[in-house]
């Protein structure tokens, strides 16, 4: 499969750099639960890591504000060099007493992840063509996809070998190759600026404003906001399923937790071989499709996961590992092609949060009600919402369906889509 981004030396340099990124965060944050586990014997006392990591998105009108006042390479370049500062905390930790050292470091990843996803975003966003976006994301998810299978193995066989300050130290070093990266990146237009009037900065509310001009824009512009509500309906209860595959595993499966890295793993080679093919579909078909297609086979992945055979699990964990990066990825496209380049953080940043608040709870609500209605019930509720998410969106496939050559794009959006709206800043 020829992937036309690949040939770009920018690209080529960028995904060198997020694989090494990827690799000591993806490691590093299944450190952190198996730290707290460690040291405290409890559950629910290492739960509370990933509830910290989601709880952020609160701060996504700041952070998203912060990547679009300045350089997103720059901004991506101070991120990696603020975490990997947090880091030399974990050198601290050696008994129960200092498990607050390891919230505060998850608390600050949580932070790092919302400047670093939105900021990615913006600086892809003025790499590519705005043709080639899907594909950039796609293989960009690809990766992701990868390191998902190995990262969790590499982070959790190095803390049983050495601990977890020697994860630290080499979390650092990733840190460090992937800021030689943005450095090593030639000068590309990273955004655009537009001219400021200095009586205008002047304006009460101003801040207030440009805060917000995020939310504003994705709730304004309606291919954005459909696609952004379909995935907060669809993803709004699946938070649940990361406390319900506990009690499919050891309740259904009658296997060991250690079976829930084998799913993991086989969740992440179903999204590579996805996520390496959502540019050429995306091309042919839209991101509206792309999505629509994720959307029932994570509702179907998650249906036949539910009869808790082997066999079943297996099956459900792969349709599930092709539908996520489906949706995610025709997601971001749409943000990033409909966005203006002065406003990518903050529109991406906005998204994030509208969509990962409602799972971060959700995820709490699972913990409470998983003891009473069972792990059977929660993957057959969230499959019904992914099914009838992808239903409902299947009228509105033609708003973002590729233009034949020669015919005017804007035509089949007059009306209700209208053009890109300018920001508020």
């Amino acid at each position: 499969m020829k992937l036309r981004v690949l040939a770009d030396r920018n690209m080529r340099i960028l995904l060198a750099g997020q694989s090494m990124n990827m690799l000591g965060n993806t490691a590093m944050l299944v450190v952190l639960g198996i730290w707290v586990k460690t040291l405290t014997g409890s559950s629910a006392a290492a739960g509370l890591i990933f509830l910290l990591l989601g709880a952020t998105s609160f701060l996504a009108p700041v952070t998203g504000l912060l990547v679009d006042r300045f350089s997103r390479r720059m901004m991506l370049v101070a991120n990696d060099a603020a975490t990997a500062t947090a880091m030399v905390l974990l050198l601290l930790v050696h008994q129960r007493a200092q498990v607050w050292l390891v919230y505060l470091v998850a608390g600050i990843y949580g932070v790092s992840g919302q400047i670093y996803r939105s900021a990615r975003g913006g600086l892809v966003h003025s790499m590519v063509p705005d043709e080639s976006l899907g594909e950039a994301n796609g293989v960009l998810s690809s990766l992701t996809q990868a390191i998902r299978i190995v990262g969790p193995l590499v982070g959790a066989g190095a803390f049983a070998a050495w601990g977890g300050s020697v994860v630290a130290v080499a979390d650092i070093g990733t840190f460090a190759f992937s800021i030689a990266s943005y450095f090593a990146l030639r000068p590309a237009a990273d955004r655009v600026r537009r001219g400021r009037d200095r009586s205008a900065q002047r304006r009460p509310g101003k801040f207030a404003r440009e805060l917000v001009a995020g939310l504003r824009h994705v709730s304004g512009q309606p291919v954005i906001r459909r696609i952004v509500l379909a995935s907060v309906v669809a993803f709004g209860g699946a938070g649940m399923i990361d406390v319900a595959m506990f009690s499919l595993v050891s309740q259904g499966l009658h296997k060991s937790a250690a079976m829930i890295g084998l799913l993991t793993s086989l969740e992440g080679a179903g999204g590579v071989v996805a996520a390496l093919c959502l540019g050429a579909l995306m091309r042919r078909t839209g991101e509206y499709a792309v999505a629509c297609a994720g959307f029932l086979l994570v509702g179907s992945g998650l249906a036949v996961s539910s009869t808790a055979s082997l066999p079943a699990a297996i099956i459900g964990a792969l349709l599930l590992g092709v539908g996520l990066p489906m949706v995610l990825v025709a997601e971001l496209t749409v943000v990033q092609r409909r966005t203006p380049a002065e406003l990518q953080g903050r529109a991406i940043a906005a998204s994030e949060a509208i969509v990962n608040t409602p799972f971060t709870i959700s995820i709490a609500i699972g913990a409470a009600i998983i003891g009473t209605v069972g792990f059977r019930l929660i993957y057959l509720g969230c499959s019904v919402m992914f099914m009838v998410v992808a239903v409902a969106l299947l009228p509105y496939l033609k708003v973002t369906r590729p233009q034949p050559a020669g015919q005017d794009p804007e035509r089949s959006e007059a009306g209700e889509e209208g053009q890109v709206a300018s920001p508020a800043s």
